[in-house]
């Protein structure tokens, strides 16, 4: 787990897996798109605002991880994609690299029922 993993986990924006890492949104509900920070609490995916010093910012959105559709994630060579659906809504990120167990995470939870 790295340093910012670690002060996500004592600052309480994700648990103790220290599932969390930054992306480029490029589809949320609304239209946002932009730097965002995804972290796992429980079964909950929280997307926070987060500046580029990676300071945390507002939560914009709380998703249900075991009630997403749709799951995929794609790994190619330079470009990993997170991409799911949630009330009728897609969510879809790229830009992040070596996250593999943060992903596990998300795939797990989503598993849930």
């Amino acid at each position: 787990m790295s340093d910012f993993q670690k002060r996500l986990v004592i600052e309480g924006h994700c648990d103790e897996r220290g599932a969390a890492f930054c992306a480029t949104a490029t589809q949320l509900p609304g239209g946002d798109r932009g730097m965002v920070l995804l972290c796992v609490k429980g079964n909950m995916l929280n997307i926070h605002d987060v500046d580029m010093r990676n300071n945390v910012k507002d939560l914009l959105y709380q998703v249900e991880l075991k009630k997403i559709q749709n799951l995929k994630i794609r790994t190619p060579l330079f470009i990993e994609v997170l991409r799911f659906e949630y009330q009728d809504a897609v969510f879809s990120f790229k830009n992040f690299l070596k996250v593999r167990p943060a992903l596990d995470v998300i795939e797990e939870e989503s598993r849930k029922q």
